[in-house]
C-alpha cells in the first residue's frame, strides 16, 4: 500500500428529502451529515487527500461549508449523471498506484467508526475490494420484480446489509474501469460491491449505529445514535 484516498459521495439535490437543501447540508449535533464525514476521514490521519464529489448546482455552498477543513491535496469536484459515474469522477480526478486505496463513501452516512477504517484496509489488501456490512435482525424473503407474492424464504444468516465506507485497491479499479459500462445508466453498479459483481469482496461488520439519512426521520435517528469518536490525528 502506498496512499489512502477517500472519495466521498456528496451529490444529492433534496429532491427525494423533501427539503430545500440537500441531505448532505442537513444537520445532526450541529453540523452538517457532510462536515462529520469529514472529520472523521480527517481524525483517521492517514488519508493523504480528501474528494468530495458534489453536484454541480452546490459546489459553491459545499466549499462555504468546508472551508475550514479541507487542505492542500483535498479537491471538490463535479459529479456524474449516477452514483457510479459520480465515483468514477472521484476516483479519476486523483493520480493514483495500484497499491493505493480509496474509500468511497456516501455522507449520508455520518456513524463509521476508525477501527472499521483499518480493518477495511486489511481487508482490501486481500481481496481488493471491501465494504462494511450489517447482520439482518429481520426475517426475509424473495419478492419478484412485478409479483405481490414470495415464494421463496432467504436465510437471514446469509444476507446482509451493505454499508459505507467501502474500500478498493488501485489495481482493482483498473480492471473494473477495463470492462466498460452499460449505456443505461439504470444499468450502472449502485455500490462498490454490484460494481466487483462475482468477485470477492472483503467484508467488515458494523452495527446499528450506521444509520443511512434518506428522510428527516432518519436524521433524528441518526442523531440519536450519533457515535463520538473522533480520536487524535497521527
Amino acid at each position: 500500500m502506498n496512499n489512502l484516498y477517500a472519495v466521498l459521495l456528496a451529490g444529492g439535490t433534496g429532491t427525494r428529502m423533501g427539503t430545500e437543501v440537500p441531505k448532505q447540508f442537513l444537520k445532526i449535533r450541529g453540523e452538517s451529515l457532510l462536515r462529520h464525514s469529514v472529520k472523521r476521514f480527517r481524525s483517521f490521519g492517514l488519508i493523504k487527500s480528501i474528494t468530495i464529489v458534489s453536484h454541480p448546482d452546490w459546489i459553491l455552498e459545499t466549499e462555504k461549508e468546508l472551508d475550514d477543513l479541507l487542505e492542500g491535496n483535498d479537491r471538490i469536484v463535479p459529479g456524474g449523471e449516477s452514483r457510479h459515474l459520480s465515483t468514477l469522477c472521484g476516483i479519476h480526478s486523483i493520480s493514483y498506484d495500484t497499491k493505493d486505496i480509496f474509500f468511497i463513501h456516501d455522507v449520508a452516512r455520518p456513524n463509521f467508526k476508525q477501527n472499521e477504517l483499518y480493518q477495511l484496509v486489511e481487508q482490501t489488501k486481500i481481496f481488493g475490494g471491501a465494504s462494511l456490512v450489517a447482520k439482518s435482525t429481520e426475517s426475509l424473503v424473495r419478492v419478484r420484480i412485478h409479483t405481490n407474492y414470495t415464494e421463496e424464504p432467504l436465510k437471514r444468516d446469509e444476507v446482509y446489509a451493505v454499508k459505507t465506507p467501502q474500500s478498493i485497491a488501485g489495481f482493482m479499479i483498473s480492471e473494473l474501469v477495463a470492462e466498460g459500462l452499460d449505456a443505461d445508466i439504470r444499468k450502472h453498479p449502485t455500490d462498490l460491491c454490484t460494481w466487483m459483481g462475482k468477485r470477492r469482496v472483503g467484508i467488515v461488520e458494523t452495527d446499528y449505529h450506521n444509520v443511512k439519512v434518506t428522510s428527516p426521520g432518519d436524521a433524528e435517528l441518526a442523531d440519536s445514535l450519533f457515535w463520538e469518536e473522533l480520536p487524535t490525528v497521527e
